[in-house]
């Protein structure tokens, strides 16, 4: 959990997961279907290690928006939210019912998307356009 609200520990936040998530796309831009994540042990490493990436990232997102008061996500309408953190529940407690090609479709649909949405966050909080949450 994070232990302060200020602007600086949510803009380092985000900074992580920005990193993190083009990590994650760089990491698996050769992965086109889920046998490719289960057909080798190397694969299966790589969904193993891109599904705990995609956890920490809608665990810190949670956190942020809890911080937040869920006044800054609102802002960024265009990504769902509530499925970024569903997606981290569903991970967390039922890991086994996970299913490799959705893990795919978020990557290539929805992951993408995220990340711009990230990198303008961190550039409005920068630019201080959010600065009334931090009063």
């Amino acid at each position: 959990m994070m232990r302060s609200t200020s602007k600086t520990t949510i803009i380092e936040h985000l900074s992580f997961l920005a990193d993190k998530t083009a990590f994650t796309l760089e990491r698996t831009k050769e992965i086109s279907c889920a046998n490719d994540f289960l057909c080798t042990p190397g694969g299966m490493d790589l969904f193993d290690a891109t599904i705990m990436r995609l956890q920490v990232v809608g665990e810190i997102l949670k956190q942020i928006d809890v911080a937040t008061s869920g006044n800054l996500l609102k802002h960024y309408p265009e990504i769902p939210w509530r499925s970024v953190f569903g997606l981290r529940n569903i991970i967390s407690h039922e890991y086994a019912s996970v299913d490799p090609a959705e893990i795919i479709n978020i990557l290539r649909n929805h992951l993408p998307p995220l990340l711009v949405v990230l990198y303008r966050i961190l550039d409005n909080l920068k630019a201080d356009k959010h600065d009334i949450l931090f009063e």
